[in-house]
Formats: structure tokens, sequence, C-alpha cells
């Protein structure tokens, strides 16, 4: 089972990032937290069963000691562009294993102190020049996932409809028969389109 998970926007400030997508886009978010050791932390703003994950450096000294706050310090800007798609899988050891990789564990702190974990493969190619899409899967209960999370959007919103990537090289064969993906010429996201009920929401 392969299926879009979230998209990513870098932004400088989360509270501000949040504030921004209320006010252009009429969509709702909360508080996420911490990436454990990587300097960042994350606005979620959910979409149903899908989300965005707004992402920003929290902890610059950190972050200059992980791969992942380098990254999202190096291409943050100031445009809510998306940096990153996420594909779910209910198992990742098989995922794990034709990208020649061990699955990583991560976690971060919720706002209730309780923890939310998950495993991740593919954050190099993520990281790496192409920006390629990564996979997780999540350890926790379907109404816990981030995008269950309620929260008061101006609309009605249905999901991400649409995610236009860049070839992705070795993972075309993947990737290719996944629900909403679309895949184009260049490298990295493209574009992610929300369906709503009053239209789409359409950031790249």
């Amino acid at each position: 089972m392969l299926e879009i998970d979230h998209v990513i926007l870098l932004v400088p400030d989360l509270d501000g990032g949040g504030r921004r997508l209320r006010s252009e886009f009429g969509l709702g978010s909360i508080p996420g937290g911490r990436h454990a050791g990587h300097g960042t932390g994350n606005r979620i703003v959910p979409l149903g069963d899908t989300y965005l994950e707004l992402m920003a450096v929290v902890d610059p000294t950190e972050a200059t000691e992980s791969p992942m706050g380098q990254w999202v310090a190096m291409h943050t800007t100031t445009e809510l562009t998306p940096a990153a798609v996420c594909l779910r899988t209910d198992d990742i050891e098989p995922i794990a294993a034709v990208l020649g990789e061990v699955p990583e564990s991560m976690s971060r702190t919720l706002p209730d102190g309780s923890i939310l974990s998950w495993e991740l493969a593919g954050l190099t190619g993520m990281l790496g020049p192409e920006n390629l899409p990564f996979f997780i899967e999540w350890h926790c209960d379907p109404h816990d996932h981030p995008g269950a999370t309620p929260v008061d959007h101006a609309a009605d919103v249905v999901g991400i409809a649409e995610v236009t990537i860049g070839s992705p090289g070795a993972l075309s064969s993947t990737i290719a028969e996944v629900e909403g993906i679309t895949i184009t010429s260049g490298s990295g996201v493209i574009r992610a389109v929300i369906a709503t009920s009053s239209g789409s929401i359409t950031f790249g």
C-alpha cells in the first residue's frame, strides 16, 4: 500500500506561516512539535487522512548537526512552495530494502507531552539534489494521525488531490501508480493541489 501522506512546506517561522495560511488560503493549523535531534519543528494543517506540514528551524545550533536541519535551513524561503512529499505505507521494510536502507525511527513530542512515533525511509533521496519522495510508516491509531486532528478551516477540506513531482528516476516504477501522483520533467516537488468544497488551493 502506498498513498499520499503529507506535503512539506518550509517556512521561516512556524507561527507566522500558520497565520499566513489562514489569512491567504483559509486553512487552519495546529502546533506540531519538535523533531528530536534535528533542530526543527512543525505546525500541522490537518486535511483528513493527509496533511500539510509547515517545517522550520527552531534550534539553529542543533540544526547544524543534522542533515535534515541543514536541509531545512538551506531551502527555506519566504514563498509557500512545496519542498517534499511523503508517501504512506503499512510496511516500510520492503521499500527500505529497495532503497538499500534501514528504516529510521523518529518521534516528536506533542503539546500535551505525549510522543508520536513513526519510521522513515528515503530521507537520503529527499535531502539530495533530486529531492525524491520519501516514505513513512506510522506507529499510531488512525485517529492519532496528524491529518485527523480537528481544526477550523474556512471551507470543508477534502484532502491533497494531486502532487506533481519531477522524474523520480529509479523510484518511478515504485510510485507511478500512486493515486494523486503526477510525474513530469524536472526534479523535486513541482506543485501540490488541495481540494476543498469551495475550489482548489494550489501551492507551487
